[in-house]
């Protein structure tokens, strides 16, 4: 029975998928029981923390474009940025770190060898890919109690490219806000 091509391309889709982890954002939530989100109709962004290793340094643009897409977000929902007395207060960490992709080497791996006594193999994990990974967490608190109401994390891998990047940036606020308790209004 001949393969058809949607079976082809499910087997390359499933093959493929572990080479494309690394570029992949993922993103967690957490969220108050029992709050009206609807009540709530402006907002401030109070804090930014970043925590970054010594080598890499975050571009100011990158932090500001950050702001301005959760910024696009909360004007979607219809929530009003002012100055003083929000109803919701933004605080905005991000924490870069060096991470390594690795894998376990095996006997293959080892070079063909002949001769000598007390020849021994072990096997190791070796270094495949250095590279940064960004994490941003984005907690939303309600300012009259002081409590946590909404929380998402994100994490990618930060790459070379600033337009690479930012466009990783667009694409991890708006999956951050696909499970805001409020909806975007079309």
């Amino acid at each position: 029975m001949p393969l058809s091509f949607k079976k082809i391309s499910v087997v390359f889709l499933l093959l493929a998928i572990p080479f494309f982890g690394l570029s992949q954002i993922l993103v967690s939530y957490n969220k108050a029981s029992k709050v009206d989100f609807k009540k709530y109709i402006t907002y401030q962004v109070y804090g930014l923390n970043v925590t970054t290793i010594p080598e890499f340094e975050p571009k100011k643009e990158s932090i500001n474009f950050l702001i301005e897409e959760i910024g696009k977000q909360m004007a979607a929902r219809r929530y009003q940025k002012v100055k003083e007395n929000p109803d919701l207060i933004l605080n905005i960490g991000i924490v870069i770190t060096a991470e390594q992709k690795t894998r376990q080497t095996d006997i293959r791996d080892a070079p063909r060898y002949m001769g000598q006594r007390n020849y021994h193999w072990e096997s190791e994990e070796i270094v495949v890919q250095n590279y940064n990974e960004g994490t941003v967490i984005l907690d939303v608190v309600e300012s009259e109690n002081n409590k946590l109401i909404w929380q998402a994390v994100s994490k990618g891998m930060i790459t070379g490219s600033m337009d690479t990047n930012l466009s990783r940036i667009t694409k991890a606020v708006k999956k951050m806000f696909n499970k805001y308790p409020v909806k975007a209004k079309k």
